[in-house]
C-alpha cells in the first residue's frame, strides 16, 4: 500500500477501541464527479457508493431536478431511478460486498409500518434476499418544522435508508439486481451503499457484558434497565461494558458518566427502539466526563420533528470524550451537545435519515471535533456549531461528508471564536440553505478569532430560497441579525462545482474581514452576489472589492 494509502486506512482506524479486522476503507465518491476530482476531501469510509442512475435499468431515470417537491431533487446527483413493479435496476459491484445499504423512496401511508413495500435483491440472477421498505420515516409536510399531515400539502423528504446482510458476498463483478417485490405502486432507488462486514469484535480485556445484567440479544424484552445497570457498574468499578452480537430494544436514554460502552461493529450490535440514544449529564449539573462510545448502531424510530423531545442519538454535555464508529439512523438529531463542556472528538460517524441536524455544537462546546464522519438525508444542518447563549470555541471539522441534506446547508457555523473547518465536502442542498454557511444569526454569539475554512469542495450545493425568491450561495455569509466584522474568516483552497445559486452570497448588515484565495469554480455562471456592505479580498481575477448595495433591503425569514 503507499504512503497515502496507508494514511487513509489509519484514519478510519484511529480511533478503535480495540483492534478488529476492519473492512478496506473507501475515499467518498460523489454522483457524476470522477474519483480523482474529489480527491482527499470528504470522509473515507468503509463503502463504495452507487448512483442508482449508473445502472442497467428498464424503469425511468427521474431527474436532473433542484425543484423542491421533486423527488429528483432530494437524490444524491439529483437523479434516481423509478421503477414500477415488474421492472429491476441492476449494476456490477467493483468490489466485492455482503452488507447493502439502499436509499429508496416510496409512495407514503396514512397508517405506515414496517413492509409496506419491498426489494427483491439478486445476485447473477439467483434470489439471495429481501428488503422490507417503510415511508414511515419518509414524507413531511406543511412549513417549518413540518407534520405527517399529508392534507398540508408541500410533501418533501421521500427518501430512507434500509440496510440488509447478504447471506453469501458477493464477488467482485457479480451483477447486482433489484426489484419491487412488496405491491408498492412505485418504488425509487437513489443510491445503494454496498461494503465487505468486518468480522465481530471481541470484547475489550475485562468487560462487563450486558448479558450478565440481564440484556436480551434478541430484542424481545426491553433491555434498558440491563444496559442502564452495566453501564453504572462500569462506571464505579472502572471496567467497560461490552454489547455482544444481537439486536437490543432499549426504548429510552441511556446516561453514561465515566464509563466506555463498546460493541461488536454497527452491523453486529444493534440498540433500537423508542426514544433509543445515549446522553451525558445535563452541563449545569456538572456534565459527564470520559465518555467512550464505540462500534454499535442506534436505530431509533423518529418519524416527525418535534425540537422539545428528548430524541437524539447522542447527547447531554460530554467532556474528555471519545465518540466512534457509531451508526446512527432514524433520530431527531444524531449527536446533539450542549455545552459548557470540552474536548469531544467525533470520529468514524455513519449518520442517516435524521428529522433535524446530523451534528450540532451547541453552546459553549470547546476544543472538540467531527472528524472522518458521514451524513446523508439530514432534514436541517447535516453539521453545525451554534454559539448560543455562550460561544463555541477552538472547534474543528476534519475530513466529513455531507450530502443531500433536506432542509438548511450542508455545513453551518453560526457565530463562535476559532474555528476550522477542513477537507470537507458537502454535496446537494435542497433548500433554504448551501454547502457551506457562515451565519450572524438564530442569537449567536459574534464570530470572534480566526475562523479558517481550507480545501473545501461543494458539489451542486446552493438553493433557490422560497421565501427570498434569490439564489443562496453554495458558500453563504449572513449578517442580517447583526455584522460579522471581528473575526479574521479565511477560505482556501475552495472549489465550487455546479451550484443552484451563485457560487459565493453576501447577504446582511456589514461583512469584513474575509478573505478568499484559491477559489476553483466549474459550471459556475454566477460567482458573486452581494447583497449589502462589507468589505472582501476575492482572489479570483477580480482583486480586492468593496460590496455594497445600498438599495437591497432583506427581511429575515
Amino acid at each position: 500500500m503507499t504512503a497515502r494509502g496507508l494514511a487513509r486506512a489509519a484514519v478510519w482506524a484511529m480511533a478503535a477501541l480495540a483492534t478488529p479486522a476492519v473492512a478496506q476503507p473507501t475515499p467518498t465518491t460523489i454522483a457524476a464527479l470522477p474519483p480523482e476530482r474529489v480527491g482527499d476531501r470528504g470522509a473515507i469510509t468503509p463503502f463504495v457508493s452507487y448512483e442508482a442512475e449508473d445502472g442497467r435499468t428498464d424503469g425511468e431515470v427521474i431527474g436532473p431536478s433542484r425543484a423542491l417537491g421533486e423527488i429528483a431533487a432530494e437524490a444524491s446527483g439529483r437523479r434516481a431511478v423509478r421503477l414500477a413493479p415488474g421492472q429491476s435496476l441492476s449494476l456490477v459491484l467493483a468490489e466485492a460486498a455482503d452488507g447493502l445499504t439502499l436509499r429508496y423512496a416510496m409512495p407514503d401511508a396514512p397508517d405506515c409500518h414496517d413492509g409496506d413495500g419491498a426489494v427483491t435483491l439478486s445476485i447473477d440472477g439467483a434470489p439471495v434476499a429481501s428488503a422490507a421498505l417503510t415511508p414511515c420515516f419518509s414524507w413531511l409536510y406543511g412549513a417549518y418544522p413540518f407534520t405527517n399531515d399529508a392534507s398540508a400539502g408541500g410533501g418533501h423528504k421521500a427518501f430512507a435508508h434500509v440496510r440488509l446482510r447478504l447471506p453469501r458476498s458477493a464477488d467482485a463483478g457479480a451483477r447486482l439486481t433489484i426489484a419491487p417485490s412488496g405491491g408498492q405502486a412505485w418504488t425509487v432507488l437513489d443510491v445503494i451503499d454496498a461494503e465487505r462486514v468486518s468480522s465481530p469484535r471481541s470484547p475489550p480485556p475485562d468487560a462487563l457484558s450486558v448479558l450478565d445484567h440481564g440484556a436480551d440479544p434478541g430484542g424481545e424484552r426491553s433491555s434498558l434497565a440491563a444496559f442502564q445497570a452495566a453501564l453504572d457498574a462500569g462506571a464505579s468499578s472502572g471496567r467497560p461494558v461490552w454489547a455482544p452480537p444481537g439486536r437490543y430494544r432499549v426504548d429510552g436514554h441511556l446516561l453514561v458518566d465515566e464509563v466506555t460502552l463498546e460493541g461488536a461493529g454497527v452491523w453486529h450490535t444493534e440498540l433500537f427502539g423508542d426514544g433509543v440514544g445515549l446522553r451525558g449529564h445535563d452541563a449545569e449539573d456538572g456534565g459527564s466526563h470520559n465518555v467512550r462510545l464505540g462500534h454499535f448502531a442506534i436505530l431509533g424510530k423518529v418519524m416527525d420533528r418535534d425540537d422539545r423531545a428528548p430524541l437524539n442519538g447522542v447527547g447531554g454535555a460530554l467532556s474528555d470524550s471519545v465518540i466512534s464508529d457509531l451508526w446512527i439512523q432514524h433520530t431527531k438529531v444524531g449527536v446533539w451537545v450542549d455545552g459548557p463542556m470540552a474536548h469531544l472528538r467525533l470520529i468514524n460517524l455513519r449518520i442517516l435519515d435524521q428529522m433535524a441536524d446530523g451534528v450540532n455544537f451547541h453552546g459553549g462546546v470547546t476544543g472538540s471535533s467531527v472528524e472522518n464522519s458521514f451524513v446523508r438525508g439530514a432534514a436541517d444542518d447535516g453539521l453545525a456549531m451554534w454559539s448560543h447563549p455562550t460561544p463555541n470555541r477552538d472547534n474543528a471539522l476534519i475530513r466529513n461528508t455531507v450530502i443531500a441534506p433536506t432542509l438548511a446547508n450542508g455545513v453551518a457555523i453560526y457565530g463562535g471564536e476559532d474555528v476550522r473547518l477542513s477537507g470537507n465536502l458537502s454535496a446537494d442542498s435542497l433548500t433554504r440553505g448551501g454547502g457551506l454557511h457562515l451565519g450572524a444569526r438564530f442569537d449567536a454569539t459574534p464570530f470572534g478569532g480566526d475562523i479558517t475554512v481550507e480545501d473545501t469542495l461543494l458539489v451542486r450545493a446552493g438553493s433557490i430560497d422560497p421565501a427570498w425568491k434569490f439564489g443562496v450561495g453554495a458558500l453563504w455569509l449572513y449578517a442580517l441579525d447583526q455584522p460579522i466584522d471581528d473575526a479574521a474568516i479565511r477560505v482556501e483552497g475552495l472549489e465550487i462545482i455546479d451550484p443552484t445559486g451563485p457560487a459565493l452570497l453576501t447577504l446582511g448588515e456589514r461583512i469584513e474581514g474575509v478573505t478568499i484565495e484559491g477559489v476553483a469554480l466549474e459550471e459556475a455562471p454566477n460567482l458573486l452576489d452581494a447583497r449589502g456592505p462589507g468589505a472582501m479580498r476575492l482572489a479570483t481575477g477580480l482583486g480586492a472589492v468593496t460590496l455594497y448595495d445600498p438599495e437591497f433591503v432583506v427581511t429575515p425569514p
